[in-house]
């Protein structure tokens, strides 16, 4: 080999060893993750979210303490998912629940000015 495709062939191996140390390295535990998650479930709870979004929210719990269940366990690609999974219900639920509450404040104005046009309708007009 030449002295110039020896220095290539020795960068390339150790590019390539390095590619394989750092995929053996494991990712540390996702105890951030986990309590961002947490945050969010906290501020998914509301009581719209409660009463419009109980599914969700209830998944949002489950899949945190799925989560960090598997952290006790060392399990920490499968805690990471996890958390993944609850912070998507989480924002599911708190945008369902203010969507569903908004939705619903819309149907009650509705009546209400409906009512208040038939009242206004019924009354005699002014001589």
């Amino acid at each position: 080999m030449t002295p110039s495709r020896l220095k290539i062939h020795r960068t390339a191996t150790a590019a390539g060893l390095l590619v394989v140390l750092s995929g053996c390295a494991s990712l540390p535990p996702p105890t951030t993750e986990i309590a961002g998650a947490d945050a969010a479930i906290k501020v998914a709870s509301t009581p719209d979210s409660q009463h419009y979004a109980a599914s969700e929210l209830a998944s949002a719990h489950n899949d945190l303490a799925a989560a960090q269940a598997a952290m006790a366990k060392q399990d920490y690609d499968r805690a990471r998912m996890l958390v993944a999974a609850a912070l998507a219900d989480a924002d599911l639920a708190h945008a369902k629940g203010r969507a569903l509450a908004a939705q619903s404040a819309v149907v009650d104005k509705t009546e209400d000015n409906a009512t208040l046009r038939r009242r206004l309708l019924e009354q005699e007009p002014l001589k």
